[in-house]
């Protein structure tokens, strides 16, 4: 049977909820780390954040532009009634004469910030990281530790919906080449369910309170979806039924966000991009409405249950009050892809990682008493003016650099707080998806950030990070699978 997710129905292309084994060849455990390079390429597109980037470059933008007018964004609540977007045209928008077209395809004025990295063993000498193998997954976007486990390990996804269960592998530390083994089969299949082109897929993934498992993934409507999946006992498998607390229907297949976590209250943050299109031409990132171009809040009501299929989510209490027509969700907005979030508790701040449309990346840290910030997309993109009336609200980013060099869109990103590498302990860690190079920064909300350090190590297009729970860190990596930073 389905289960009714708020006042849903999500498909079923099963018939079932029932987790299925996969129906893929199954996958035989780990593999060498030397596979050919050319042969993960082949498998999958990558992202859309790539190949905008290049397209903006070439003067091909328009490239990246195409939307699905069919329906604007609606999220459900437990009263049944919505909050959607500005009515969407009829027709597909006229982008060459869109002042967002045009700021999208206008070359970067001089003077903006430059990432400026400096070499790890000219900024500190003697301090040097590897990446050590740990998990080869093709495809892999999303990863949780699960401290509730008793042999350690937890789960990892792929772009098109399917979860392994991974363990750590102890005869690896003795010369084999990989740190986790991954179960033979997924655990979770969702892949007959999951669109996976351009910036969908299986894209968020994260534990709430309770230990079971959460995911973000684009179903095959387009529609961005909440799906909660409970561990067996032993947290080795999940069990056979799992429900959809909550849908948001996308306007295009790119800038989907995607990411999401819990915080010490046991209240989720989710993030949504803007819905696609060059320079954000339907203004979702200023629109209180819709909640595409935003972080929202919520809490969980009914997670006393131990049918998930019981629970609503509600606005989170004391979500700020942005007007009587917003959207009560939303805690955070005017952002364009806020495609990585993560939670730093020892300073009780939320990163977020905003990927560009044509000069800035930017990283925005909030306390978690700061609701209502305005991140300032489309008028901003980062600190840059962009398009349209200027804010009285801005919230300035506290980290930003500019396209170039082969740097495209940041890819966040933890505040490192492990003991392997105890020297980078305070310093944001994170990535840029098309140079792969992994960096760290010193980042104090309201003063200039503190020198970039690039920390010699790259993969080739990584995607997200993990952190386990000695807080060690991870790069997820859509080609190659995950590597674990080491000293």
């Amino acid at each position: 049977m389905c289960w009714r997710a708020h006042r849903f129905i999500l498909s079923c292309p099963s018939g079932s909820h029932n987790l299925g084994r996969a129906r893929w060849h199954p996958k035989s455990g780990p593999q060498n780390a030397e596979r050919a390079y050319i042969d993960r390429v082949s498998r999958r597109r990558l992202f859309s954040l790539v190949a905008c980037a290049v397209a903006m470059t070439t003067g091909a933008a328009a490239g990246c532009s195409g939307v699905d007018d069919s329906t604007g964004p609606v999220i459900g609540n437990p009263s049944g009634a919505t909050a959607t977007a500005v009515p969407e045209p009829t027709t597909t928008l006229p982008l060459a004469q869109t002042p967002e077209y045009i700021a999208s395809n206008t070359p970067c004025p001089q003077g903006l910030t430059e990432l400026g990295a400096v070499p790890l063993g000219a900024a500190a000498s003697g301090l040097s990281v590897r990446l050590v193998p740990y998990i080869d997954l093709t495809e892999a976007t999303a990863m949780v530790f699960d401290s509730a486990g008793a042999s350690g390990g937890g789960f990892v996804g792929d772009r098109r919906g399917r979860i392994w269960r991974f363990a750590p592998d102890f005869a690896a530390q003795a010369g084999r080449d990989f740190g986790a083994v991954i179960s033979t089969e997924p655990v979770a299949d969702f892949s007959s369910n999951t669109a996976a082109e351009h910036d969908q897929g299986l894209v968020g993934m994260t534990l709430g309170p309770d230990g079971r498992l959460w995911i973000n993934r684009t179903d095959r409507h387009g529609s961005s979806v909440l799906t909660v999946l409970t561990p067996s006992a032993d947290r080795t498998t999940l069990e056979g039924r799992y429900a959809d607390v909550l849908e948001v229907k996308q306007t295009n297949a790119q800038h989907n966000g995607g990411d999401l976590l819990f915080d010490p209250d046991g209240l989720l943050y989710v993030s949504f991009g803007d819905g696609g299109g060059l320079g954000d031409p339907r203004h979702h990132g200023q629109n209180l409405a819709t909640p595409l171009g935003a972080v929202l809040r919520f809490a969980v009501e009914g997670a006393s249950s131990a049918d998930p299929g019981d629970w609503r989510l509600t606005p989170a209490p004391d979500n700020p009050d942005l007007g009587p027509s917003s959207d009560p969700h939303i805690w955070a907005y005017g952002a364009r892809n806020p495609f990585r979030m993560s939670l730093d508790e020892a300073t009780s701040t939320l990163w977020i990682s905003d990927v560009g449309q044509q000069c800035m990346e930017e990283v925005t840290v909030l306390g978690l008493d700061e609701g209502g910030a305005n991140l300032g997309w489309n008028a901003y993109e980062g600190s840059r003016r962009f398009v349209g009336a200027e804010l009285d609200n801005h919230r300035e980013p506290d980290f930003e650099y500019r396209h170039g060099r082969g740097l495209c869109a940041v890819i966040g990103g933890h505040v490192y707080r492990g003991s392997e590498l105890d020297w980078l302990t305070g310093r944001y860690v994170f990535a840029d998806l098309c140079g792969g190079d992994i960096y760290a920064v010193a980042v104090q909300p309201g003063t200039a950030p503190d020198e970039v350090w690039s920390l010699g190590v790259s993969t080739p297009r990584p995607v997200g990070f993990g952190v386990d729970t000695a807080g060690e860190l991870y790069v997820i990596d859509i080609e190659t699978g995950v590597w674990r930073l080491a000293g």
